[in-house]
């Protein structure tokens, strides 16, 4: 798997409007048919202005739609950010671990080393460097991730 490739000129649309990753095509599989349910509702009020009042729903107003839209769409929306808080948490702890896990790891190799200071006190000054900077290196890149 590469990257992207975007061209400079149209990157925007392109970016917005592309089939592969995009969140549109199935947005619009619920999007559409609300819509044209809408417009053909209000088409049928325009032409028959005692719609409501024969079908039975003449007392859904305006108020109650927005409250049952805005009850719906808020417990979506609270249950939508407990899971991405859990996710994020989950994430974080499992980072620390890993943290955690490396620094003992780094730790017992200084610990392991600490017996050639005295004889080869150079090369175990080059190894630990070397190891420092190669357990950040790895830690940085699996940030990066």
């Amino acid at each position: 798997r590469g990257m992207i490739a975007y061209d400079e000129a149209n990157w925007l649309w392109l970016l917005l409007f592309r089939r592969k990753g995009s969140v549109f095509p199935r947005v619009l599989t619920f999007a559409l048919p609300s819509a044209l349910l809408s417009v053909v509702l209000l088409f049928i009020e325009d032409l028959s202005p005692a719609f409501r009042e024969d079908y039975g729903i003449h007392s859904l107003t305006s108020g109650r739609v927005w409250s049952a839209t805005m009850t719906v769409i808020g417990s979506l929306l609270g249950f939508r950010i407990k899971q991405a808080l859990g996710r994020f948490w989950e994430g974080t702890g499992l980072l620390h671990q890993m943290q955690g896990e490396w620094f003992d790891s780094v730790s017992c190799l200084f610990a392991f080393s600490r017996a050639t200071m005295g004889t080869k006190r150079k090369e175990c000054e080059e190894f630990r460097h070397t190891l420092v900077r190669l357990v950040s290196l790895m830690h940085g890149s699996a940030l990066e991730e």
